[in-house]
């Protein structure tokens, strides 16, 4: 027999029982929001979600092999909560090498009929990166009365109305939960909150108690009524 032969047995064995894990670990967490749906009278779509097309958010033109996943969505407060796992993959190429990596995060949506936000886009800063993209003139939109919101986050958006949006008891719950998200971004009725990682199910209280101030204290500033 070759001895190739039985390495390479091997190597597929254990190659399925990685997806068979991967596979169950996804059926367990689809079930788990299934559960959490239902606890919240909330719409359930476990794959195959549109709501993503329906923003122009920069998160939902990244990379390729967009999915959105365990989408859910109810009422709350007259808000639509959407909160739904959400992932892309960014391949990379330098030279002979080529390299793929998937990216998996929670997301939440909240809609509102009558809002008007600017287009705005924020995220924590990356120190060296954003002093090399501010020397060739990169937006940045910094408070001089807030200088430790404007070390900590870069945000992008409208001169004039971005600035009014983001106020200050706004800046103050986003510099106190930084560690809990990754970028927010808002576009006329609605505001994104990307939680940068995949978040536990039993956690979703938490997401949306960290998203709705967003809404109260940027919404009422940029309502249409």
């Amino acid at each position: 027999m070759d001895p190739v032969i039985p390495i390479i047995a091997g190597l597929a064995l254990v190659a399925g029982i990685i997806i068979w894990v991967v596979v169950m670990i996804d059926k367990k967490r689809t079930a788990a929001w299934e559960g959490i749906s239902q606890r919240l009278g909330a719409g359930f779509t476990p794959k195959g979600s549109t709501l993503s097309s329906d923003f122009p958010f920069q998160l939902f033109n990244t990379g390729s092999g967009r999915k959105m996943k365990n989408h859910l969505q109810w009422e709350a407060e007259g808000v639509t909560v959407n909160l739904a796992d959400y992932q892309y993959t960014v391949h990379t190429n330098t030279g002979r090498n080529r390299s793929s990596k998937t990216y998996r995060q929670t997301i939440c949506i909240l809609e509102k009929e009558g809002l008007d936000l600017p287009t705005t886009f924020m995220r924590r800063q990356m120190v060296l990166l954003d002093w090399v993209g501010g020397k060739f003139g990169a937006q940045d939109i910094n408070f001089e009365e807030d200088p430790e919101f404007s070390k900590a986050f870069v945000l992008k958006g409208d001169e004039v109305r971005t600035p009014q949006i983001v106020g200050p008891e706004l800046r103050q719950h986003l510099l106190q939960n930084r560690k809990a998200f990754k970028t927010v971004e808002m576009y006329g009725n609605a505001i994104m909150v990307n939680f940068g990682k995949r978040r536990n199910p039993e956690e979703y209280g938490d997401l949306v108690a960290l998203v709705m101030p967003v809404y109260y204290m940027a919404g009422n500033k940029g309502s249409a009524w």
